[in-house]
């Protein structure tokens, strides 16, 4: 069944990557609805600085093994999602990087799921409404929040670089379109998460629809004035 399942998604590759740099500027538009002046959101910025002051006071050497596992256990959990048996995972005694083995030819989702991917933050959302109700403090749950979006921010600009084994296998051009819109993709549905809960990520794809169909006429008069 695996193979059946890496055969599509690698037959989706470059369809997917055309699709979503066609939805890049309306993802980069998107940005410009968020309502950033809310307490839920100074929280969440207060999880992102504390993340930030971690790293500084602990030493980011400290914290590079933790963002190590994290890739790996991304890797991991699409490898599983994809119906892979995933061998352990292993870390570079020289703290250098990990691997993990899979069985099967695997998928680009596995390879480049944890550049585009925070998975301890997509976990924490999925507890977070049952969390904020036992909880008395809200805002120290959405700072909570914060820190782990942080964790994958760093963990993904440090891990990010032209010798990355994962993005030579997928190729430069590939891994730059899904990296980018992936992020950015992933960043709006945080971001509306935060303001509205789940309520909100329904609104902010529609908002991105929205924003894509201006483009796109926008485009097509542009075009009609030449033609």
């Amino acid at each position: 069944m695996s193979k059946i399942i890496d055969f599509i998604i690698n037959i989706c590759k470059w369809p997917v990557a055309l699709l979503l740099l066609l939805y890049v500027p309306a993802l980069i538009m998107s940005f410009e609805y968020f309502n950033f002046n809310t307490i839920k959101f100074y929280a969440f910025g207060g999880g992102v600085l504390f993340y930030g002051v971690m790293v500084i006071v602990a030493g980011y050497n400290t914290c590079e093994s933790m963002q190590i596992i994290s890739h790996e256990l991304t890797h991991t959990f699409f490898a599983y999602l994809t119906l892979h048996n995933a061998g352990r995972i292993r870390l570079n005694p020289d703290g250098s990087g990990g691997s993990m083995i899979i069985k099967g030819q695997g998928n680009w989702i596995i390879s480049l799921s944890p550049y585009f991917f925070p998975l301890f933050a997509a976990f924490y959302m999925l507890l977070m409404p049952a969390i904020l109700i036992m909880s008395d403090n809200h805002w120290m749950v959405y700072c909570v929040f914060g820190f782990f979006v942080a964790y994958y921010w760093v963990t993904v600009l440090s891990q990010v670089h032209l010798g990355q084994t994962d993005i030579i296998k997928e190729g430069y051009v590939f891994s730059a379109i899904i990296i980018i819109g992936g992020n950015l993709l992933l960043t709006g549905i945080l971001f509306s998460y935060t303001n509205k809960s789940w309520v909100g990520i329904g609104q902010y794809f529609r908002i991105v629809q929205r924003l894509q169909l201006q483009n796109i006429e926008w485009v097509n008069n542009l075009i009609s004035q030449y033609f």
